[in-house]
């Protein structure tokens, strides 16, 4: 009987150490190693691409910075250009009867069109005479020497810078409806003429002093989209923006 106990627990051992040694495998160090270089050099993969991200983010954060930057430089630039032509029309709504350079220039006889009807001597030697009035500062008597010449001339080529002087003398006399109607005729009796920018911007400023905000932002419209590439056009977007 002890033969037989002793004989099964010998099974039972040998049996247990079969089972033991079959569940645990043989694992090769290579694979190990293997399996390590993998997951390394994935990791460095990985690794690569979330620094070129990064440097690209980086790239593009300069990028925007710059772009930020110019924009800025283009703003300020335009704000001193709107500023100085705001300026610029005040001083010409403060200026009364004085004309810049380029308006003396303009509206002498020697540069104006003489192409429609042509000016007759007597006529140029007429509007010579009280365009020298004016620019001697005798306004009083260049306003009554324009005034003539409209009436004797209405249709000469001349008369459109005579309406627009008178205008302007009006225009300092603080002649406020007298001044609308001489800027108007500019260009309503004159259409083709050269000064019917500086004519409308002189109305616009007109209404504008006689508190007819309503009036004057539409003309200063008008003259901003009719003439965008000229100083009264600009000086008409200028004016726009602070109404």
């Amino acid at each position: 009987m002890k033969n037989v106990v002793f004989n099964l627990l010998g099974v039972t051992l040998l049996t247990a150490s079969a089972v033991s040694n079959a569940a645990a495998p043989v694992v090769d160090a290579r694979d190990i190693s293997a399996v390590q270089q993998q997951q390394t050099s994935q990791q460095s993969q990985i690794m690569a691409e979330l620094i070129m991200q990064v440097n690209q983010l980086q790239q593009e954060v300069r990028q925007l910075r710059g772009q930020v930057e110019q924009q800025d430089y283009r703003i300020n630039q335009l704000t001193k250009q709107q500023r100085e032509l705001y300026l610029d029309l005040d001083r010409r709504l403060q200026g009364g009867a004085t004309l810049s350079t380029s308006e003396t220039e303009e509206l002498s006889s020697d540069n104006a069109n003489t192409s429609n009807n042509g000016a007759s001597n007597r006529a140029q030697q007429a509007y010579n005479q009280a365009f020298t009035l004016f620019n001697e500062q005798k306004y009083p008597q260049a306003k009554s020497a324009f005034k003539t010449f409209v009436s004797d001339y209405p249709k000469d080529s001349l008369a459109s810078n005579a309406h627009y002087l008178l205008g302007q003398l009006h225009f300092s006399d603080k002649e406020y409806a007298e001044a609308e109607n001489q800027f108007k005729a500019v260009y309503e009796q004159f259409p083709d003429t050269s000064i019917k920018d500086k004519a409308m911007l002189k109305l616009a400023q007109v209404q504008e002093l006689k508190g007819d905000k309503a009036a004057a932002k539409a003309t200063y419209q008008q003259v901003s989209k009719l003439f965008p590439n000229t100083t009264a056009g600009r000086l008409a977007k200028a004016k726009l923006d602070t109404l």
